[in-house]
């Protein structure tokens, strides 16, 4: 049975992935006993801080045009897609360089991270290797080359975490955890480009912008690129900066209202339990999104895809999620320090909500390859209100940040689960509408 098992494809590429995410994530929990313990929670709430930033930007950066690479149906059309994402992201990042030279201070008020200053200005920078490490994974995902994908992670984890203990050893400040972080973006791409070689690049290269940048054939090539794949900027955007705001929400809000130690305590939680999501999610998730594509694209049934994937997951991560609902304040304080304790208390909470969105990473897939991104906008919407007003009101009220917390994930688990429901709807009609009519399934 386990010899069938393995011959399947599918299985073969997501336990090729599985095995590299996992020991990446190996590493990652490895040393972060020591960081903590070097930099500590105002340092790593900064940190958490300018990624929740980045995060809220970087949606933008490129439009989301990079996961429209894999649905390229040739290599011809593949170079187009790249080219184009390319290209939206580099001119963004000039414009989010100005903005930030024009209004930098009113946005920082703005957004209650006074304490970053100068190192904001790494933010269109980050923004930039971001997006050019997003368009050449998606690049490696499209022909499969997921053995570079697992290397290059693993190459990558143990260089950024050996530089986050080395230079903390010398300065054990912000600025050093937030600089490691935006060139671990091109440190990543840089790998993939050499484990990968020629497969990296499939032959698009992103100095072509710069080269045809006066060629009007070249930019109506690019334009009729982008209205063929205008679902992902038009739909895949706004979606995915919706569910950055729930992300960078909490981050913000809670160094706003309480400070940078209580943005570290949720910074930390949110970072451990994303392991189990990393571990399996990822894999799980880059494995299926090509293979729904080729079903869809064959017109082959996909509610079974959709629901055997789901169910895998929800099965796989019950235990290790269980683990901090029942365990998590003690864990932490045994493992990064008493003064991490209260991390622990927030990841009780938060590993419901993540739990449920572990199980909706095949979704999330799904609904970009059904199109229908329309109604996940419309479905985020209500739920991100639904989530900060919660995040508000509790925090408010109680002046406690853990309740806040609270509040805010268990809205979460029922974005989650609406979302999966409607995954699964739309899987079923989108087939029944390519069935000829008489025709038994």
């Amino acid at each position: 049975m386990v010899k069938t098992l393995f011959a399947n494809k599918l299985v073969r590429q997501v336990s090729l992935l599985l095995s590299g995410t996992m020991l990446v994530q190996l590493i990652n929990f490895g040393f972060m006993p020591l960081v903590l313990r070097l930099y500590g929670p105002e340092a790593f709430g900064e940190l958490g801080a300018f990624n929740a930033l980045l995060l809220l930007v970087f949606p933008l950066a490129a439009l989301c045009l990079p996961m429209a690479v894999v649905q390229g149906r040739n290599r011809v059309e593949t170079r187009n897609i790249a080219s184009l994402a390319w290209a939206v992201a580099v001119g963004f990042c000039l414009l989010v360089f100005m903005l930030l030279l024009l209004f930098k201070q009113p946005l920082l008020a703005l957004l209650s991270v006074e304490n970053i200053g100068n190192l904001v200005f790494l933010l269109p920078l980050s923004m930039l290797f971001a997006a050019r490490l997003q368009i050449t994974q998606q690049l490696l995902i499209r022909q499969q080359q997921f053995k570079v994908l697992a290397k290059a992670d693993v190459m990558q984890a143990l260089i950024v975490n050996l530089s986050r203990l080395l230079f903390g050893l010398w300065q054990s400040i912000a600025a050093v955890l937030i600089t490691i972080a935006v060139f671990a973006y091109l440190l990543h791409n840089s790998l993939l480009r050499l484990v990968g070689g020629r497969a990296s690049t499939a032959r698009w290269q992103p100095v072509s912008v710069f080269r045809h940048a006066w060629s009007r054939r070249y930019w109506l090539k690019l334009h009729r690129t982008l209205r063929q794949f205008k679902a992902f900027p038009l739909f895949q955007t706004p979606q995915a900066l919706l569910n950055a705001a729930a992300q960078s929400a909490p981050v913000l809000m809670l160094a706003a209202l309480y400070g940078s130690a209580a943005a570290g305590f949720y910074t930390l939680a949110k970072a451990i339990l994303a392991l189990p999501a990393m571990l399996l999610g990822r894999a799980v998730g880059d494995v299926f999104y090509p293979h729904f594509t080729k079903a869809y694209q064959q017109q082959k049934p996909l509610v079974g895809i959709l629901l055997k994937a789901s169910l895998s997951l929800a099965a796989i991560g019950i235990i290790p999620f269980s683990v901090f609902i029942f365990a998590g304040p003690w864990l932490f304080a045994l493992i990064f320090g008493a003064e991490w304790q209260a991390s622990g208390e927030y990841a009780r909470w938060m590993a419901v909500w993540l739990y449920c969105a572990f199980v909706n990473t095949p979704s999330v897939k799904a609904v970009m390859v059904l199109q229908v991104q329309h109604w996940a906008i419309a479905l985020n919407v209500a739920t991100l209100t639904l989530r900060l007003a919660a995040l508000w009101y509790v925090g408010y009220i109680t002046q406690d940040p853990v309740k806040a917390v609270a509040a805010f994930a268990l809205v979460g688990v029922l974005h989650s689960t609406f979302f999966t429901l409607m995954a699964l709807m739309f899987s079923k009609t989108k087939h029944a509408a390519v069935v000829i009519p008489g025709e038994r399934l």
